[in-house]
C-alpha cells in the first residue's frame, strides 16, 4: 500500500502536475506577449488610436523647403459614397485620406486607413527619392483618375480605376522612354501611423495590434509592429501581395506586373510611423514598362477579398491553424445566416464541435471509468512489486488491457479540443464580421473581452463543477492540484475576447450536461479483485 503520510508534493505524479501546469501558464502568456505584447507609449497625444496624423508633423529639413518649393501647388480630386471617402492627389497620385464610412473606432469615429505624414496611400516615386513624381491629375469618370507625368527620366501614365462594389482600386502605370535613373526603380508606398493603445499589463496585455503581411517566394511573414521595442527594418524579395493594418482592417497589395518586385518595411518609433515600400527594379531602359496592380484599403472581410481575388484574402493571417479556423470562420457564417446573431452563432458552432467530439468524450469517460475501478489492484500490484519496476509494469499493462482501460484515454478528446480552441481564437480576433458586433444584455462587442467579467467568472466556474463531475484516476493529491486550473483559466480569459470567453462557457454547460447523463447511467462499481502474482484473477 502507498504511505499515507507521504508529503505530496515529493510524490512524482504530482510534481509532474505541477511542472505541466507551470508549463502551460508560460507558454501561454509567453505565446500571448509575442502576439500582443506591451505598447509603444504614445508620446504625442495627437496621434488618435483610429490612425490620425500627429498633431505636430515632423519638422521639414532646410533643404527639403527649397525643393518643396519648387513644386506646383498640390491637386486634389475627392470620392465619396455611402461606403468609404477618400481624396487623389496629384502628388504620386497617392490617397491622402482614406474613411471607411460603415465601421467605428473605440471612439466613435469612422475607421481612417493609411495616415501618416511620411507618403500617401498607394504614392508613387522613383526608388530613393524623397518626393512622389507630380502628376497632371484629372477624373475622366467618377472613381476613374488619369494623371500624366513627364521629367527627364522619362514619361509616366498612370490609370487609377475604383470599383465601388469590391472597395478594389485597379492601377496601370505606362513608363516610355525610361533613362538609366529610372531602371533603379519605381516604388509604390503603403505608410501608416503607428497606433497608440490602451495601457495594459504584462500579465493581460492589449489584443489591439498593427501588422505587417508580407506573401513572398512562397513564404508568408506578420510582423506586429505597433509594440516594436526599436525601429523595424525588414527586407524580401520576390514579392507578391503585402499589407499594411490592424487585426480588422488593412491597406494591402497584390502585384499584377511582369516585373516582380521587392519590399522594405520600416517602422520608426520616434516618428511613429510604418512604411511598405514595393519597389520594382532594375527596370529596362527605352522600351514601354507597364506596371499592374491592385490596391485594396478597408475592413479584412474574407467574402469580399475573395471577390476581389482569392490571392487577397491571404492577408487574413490565421496561422498554422488555417486549415481548421477557415472552415470554422464558414461555419460560424452560416450559423449567423440563420440567426442573425454573432453571439448565437458561436454557441450553434459550439454545440457542432462538442457533438463532433462527443464520442470520442464517451470514449474518454469509459477509459477512465475502468481506470478506477482497476486502481485498487494497480495501487496492490506497485506495492508488492516496489523492488521489481519491470514485473510491475507488466502486470499493471497486462491488468490495463483485459479491463480495457487506458491512462492517456482522457487525454484524446483534449488533444482534439485544443487545435479548434486556438483556430476559434484567431477567428474571433481576426475576423471583422465580429468587430463590434453585440450578442445580449452587457455584452455589446464580442471582440472586446466583457466589460464586468461575468463570462470569465462563469467559465471558471463550470470548469470547477465539469471536474468534480469528471472521473479520475488521479491521487487526491494531484486531484487538488488540477483544482486550481479553473482560477488559471479564469484569469487568462479576463482580458480575452468575449466571443471566445462564450465559447469556453457553452463547452463547459455541455460538459457537465455531458457528464451528468453519462453518470446517471453509468452501472454500479464492481468489487475490487484481489490480485496474485502473475496479473490473475482470484
Amino acid at each position: 500500500m502507498q504511505n499515507s503520510d507521504s508529503n505530496p508534493l515529493t510524490d512524482r505524479k504530482t510534481l509532474i502536475a505541477i511542472v505541466v501546469a507551470i508549463v502551460f501558464m508560460i507558454g501561454w502568456q509567453k505565446y500571448l506577449n509575442q502576439r500582443y505584447p506591451q505598447p509603444i507609449k504614445n508620446s504625442d497625444p495627437g496621434v488618435a488610436l483610429g490612425g490620425a496624423n500627429p498633431a505636430t508633423p515632423p519638422t521639414t529639413p532646410p533643404a527639403e523647403v527649397t525643393k518643396k518649393s519648387a513644386v506646383k501647388t498640390e491637386q486634389l480630386l475627392s470620392f465619396e459614397s455611402p461606403k468609404v471617402r477618400f481624396t487623389i492627389s496629384n502628388r504620386g497620385m497617392g490617397i491622402k485620406e482614406y474613411v471607411v464610412k460603415d465601421y467605428k473606432d473605440s471612439e466613435g469615429q469612422d475607421i481612417r486607413l493609411g495616415f501618416a505624414p511620411t507618403a500617401s496611400l498607394f504614392e508613387i516615386r522613383k526608388t530613393g527619392d524623397t518626393q512622389p513624381l507630380d502628376f497632371d491629375l484629372k477624373e475622366t469618370s467618377p472613381g476613374h483618375y488619369e494623371g500624366d507625368a513627364q521629367d527627364t527620366d522619362g514619361k509616366f501614365h498612370r490609370e487609377l480605376v475604383y470599383n465601388p462594389e469590391n472597395g478594389a482600386f485597379e492601377s496601370t502605370l505606362t513608363i516610355t522612354g525610361a533613362t538609366a535613373q529610372v531602371s533603379k526603380g519605381i516604388s509604390f508606398l503603403l505608410p501608416e501611423t503607428i497606433q497608440s493603445t490602451k495601457s495594459a499589463s504584462w500579465f493581460m496585455p492589449s489584443y489591439n495590434h498593427q501588422d505587417f503581411f508580407v506573401s513572398h517566394a512562397g513564404k508568408t511573414e506578420t510582423i506586429n509592429f505597433n509594440h516594436a521595442k526599436e525601429n523595424l527594418h525588414r527586407e524580401y524579395p520576390e514579392v507578391a501581395l503585402i499589407s499594411v493594418g490592424t487585426q480588422y482592417f488593412t491597406s494591402a497589395l497584390l502585384d499584377r506586373s511582369d516585373v516582380i518586385p521587392d519590399v522594405t518595411f520600416s517602422a520608426d518609433l520616434a516618428h511613429q510611423s510604418a512604411l511598405a515600400d514595393l519597389s520594382y527594379k532594375p527596370l529596362q531602359t527605352g522600351a514601354p514598362i507597364t506596371l499592374k496592380q491592385t490596391f485594396y484599403a478597408g475592413p479584412k472581410s474574407m467574402d469580399v477579398l475573395k471577390k476581389i481575388d482569392p490571392a487577397i484574402a491571404g492577408v487574413i493571417d490565421f496561422g498554422y491553424l488555417a486549415f481548421i479556423a477557415r472552415p470554422l470562420l464558414a461555419i460560424m457564417k452560416w450559423f449567423f445566416g440563420i440567426f442573425g446573431n454573432w453571439g448565437v452563432a458561436i454557441i450553434a458552432l459550439t454545440l457542432s464541435v462538442r457533438f463532433v467530439v462527443l464520442p470520442f468524450n464517451l470514449m474518454s469517460v469509459r477509459s477512465m471509468r475502468a481506470m478506477q475501478k482497476i486502481q485498487p489492484q494497480i495501487n496492490e500490484l506497485r506495492a508488492r512489486h516496489k523492488d521489481d519496476p519491470m514485473t510491475m509494469n507488466k502486470e499493471t499493462m497486462a491488468l490495463m488491457k483485459e479491463n480495457k482501460a487506458n491512462p492517456l484515454g482522457g487525454c484524446l478528446p483534449m488533444l482534439i479540443q485544443i487545435p479548434v480552441f486556438f483556430a476559434l481564437y484567431r477567428v474571433i480576433g481576426s475576423s471583422v464580421e465580429l468587430y463590434q458586433s453585440p450578442f445580449a444584455l452587457w455584452i455589446h462587442d464580442l471582440s472586446a473581452h466583457d466589460p464586468i467579467y461575468i463570462l470569465p467568472v462563469l467559465m471558471g466556474i463550470t470548469m470547477f463543477f465539469q471536474q468534480k463531475l469528471t472521473p479520475t484516476a488521479m491521487d487526491p493529491a494531484q486531484a487538488k492540484i488540477m483544482q486550481f486550473l479553473p482560477i488559471v483559466f479564469t484569469t487568462f480569459m479576463l482580458q480575452v475576447p468575449s466571443g471566445l470567453t462564450l465559447y469556453m462557457v457553452v463547452s463547459a454547460l455541455f460538459g457537465i450536461i455531458q457528464q451528468y447523463y453519462v453518470l446517471k447511467g453509468a452501472t454500479p462499481a464492481v468489487a475490487p479483485v484481489k490480485i496474485v502474482s502473475g496479473g490473475k484473477k482470484k
